[in-house]
């Protein structure tokens, strides 16, 4: 509240100080609100948070409890860490709404424009972290060292990246090139992978790879965050129960859930019956379709799929 007033004020040409009755800022708060980045990071409603937040954290069944843990464990050590969230299922917003409770700055970003609304404050990383959308092996984010977002990655306590599978390795390695120049100076985090920052990445190997134009599968692999040296430093966390099967009490539509689950299952994992030229064909359900009933399956989506 003390750093709305002091906005308003510093509007009108005062501030806080010309006020000695009214509460006072603290040092941290000064800063804050001369950086719109991590003052607009920071405007939300903590009573409305922590109240979602008992709700969520009661729906979690224990394999999602110890994802949470491990990243909140990560986070509030501030050793930082790495992960790789596989089929992430409602934690990226649980996460994000804990941490709004400890007033830490969390940036939602994905690799997706649509994706990006349904996350909360979601952004896309390009705009948010100044990626080139011409990438290459020698590209860093378009930051400078005395710039506001280079304040606000200072800050941030924790970074999602959803979709992340879907995008060239480069892009994660320009991020950890620019996080490592930024926090050099912080307890020799240059030396430490993306800065010393906790970053989860979200997605799903089984779905989009990076885009390579004219590109074989070989190509698209070797295109892959799964193909970079940051790979080495990644913990991986899987989630393999689905929440809402359990949260469901409808036994038809529970059944329907986990048929269409395991049918999305079997395409991604490649158990298909493949044909001489890798393809084959699958039954879309009716109800799925626009106007084709058959649609080939290419050996892309088999051969692509990588092991941990």
């Amino acid at each position: 509240m003390s750093a709305q007033i002091q906005e308003m004020l510093m509007s009108n040409g005062r501030c806080l100080k010309d006020y000695p009755s009214f509460t006072q800022l603290y040092i941290s708060d000064s800063h804050t609100i001369h950086n719109r980045f991590i003052f607009d990071k920071l405007q939300y409603n903590k009573e409305e948070m922590t109240k979602e937040h008992a709700i969520l954290i009661k729906s979690l069944i224990d394999e999602h409890m110890h994802v949470y843990e491990d990243i909140m464990t990560a986070v509030l050590s501030q050793k930082g860490w790495f992960f790789f969230l596989m089929v992430m299922v409602g934690q990226k917003k649980l996460l994000c709404e804990r941490h709004c409770q400890l007033f830490m700055i969390v940036l939602n970003v994905t690799s997706s424009g649509t994706v990006s609304l349904l996350l909360l404050d979601g952004k896309i990383l390009h705009s948010t972290f100044c990626i080139s959308l011409l990438i290459n092996d020698e590209s860093t984010c378009n930051i400078a060292q005395s710039s506001l977002r280079t304040k606000l990655l200072m800050a941030t306590n924790l970074i999602i990246w959803d979709e992340a599978p879907m995008m060239n390795k480069m892009c994660f390695e320009a991020f950890d090139w620019t996080l490592r120049d930024i926090m050099k100076n912080v307890n020799d985090a240059n030396a430490k992978p993306l800065g010393g920052k906790v970053v989860v990445l979200g997605g799903d190997f089984r779905q989009i790879l990076p885009i390579i134009k004219k590109g074989s599968t070989y190509d698209i692999i070797k295109s892959s965050i799964h193909d970079s040296q940051l790979w080495k430093c990644c913990q991986v966390l899987k989630l393999s129960k689905n929440m809402r099967l359990s949260t469901t009490k409808d036994t038809q539509t529970t059944n329907d859930t986990k048929e269409f689950v395991d049918w999305i299952l079997e395409i991604g994992d490649g158990d298909m019956d493949l044909n001489e030229n890798g393809e084959c064909i699958v039954e879309i359900p009716e109800d799925l379709l626009i106007a084709n009933t058959e649609l080939p399956l290419l050996s892309l989506v088999n051969l692509c799929i990588l092991n941990f």
